[in-house]
């Protein structure tokens, strides 16, 4: 019973880390927009979009070998730890947010 909780309260956490990473993904696209339509945006919203690709890329980095690499499956898990180890940031930041939160 006890790892049922605990995979429950992991997959809580993956899918509000999931919706978070959604809301800063439209948060860019107006940013976008906005860019288009007016020419210019602030630094802060710069950074928010330096942030977003970043995260973007990440997304691509780790979801890319799932598909293509047999096994990858038990292999991030493993990878992302060891990052972490070196203080190598693989997972988007929205995901990264929630370890502080807890």
């Amino acid at each position: 019973m006890q790892i049922e909780t605990i995979i429950e309260e992991n997959i809580h956490c993956f899918l509000l880390d999931l919706k978070k990473e959604g809301e800063s993904e439209k948060e860019a696209i107006l940013i976008i927009e906005k860019y288009i339509k007016n020419g210019k945006i602030s630094s802060e919203e710069e950074n928010i979009l330096k942030t977003q690709l970043f995260d973007s890329l990440k997304i691509l980095g780790i979801g890319i070998p799932f598909v293509l690499i047999p096994g990858a499956s038990v292999l991030m898990p493993i990878l992302i730890k060891a990052a972490d180890k070196y203080h190598i940031e693989l997972m988007p930041s929205a995901f990264n947010n929630s370890e502080e939160e807890k």
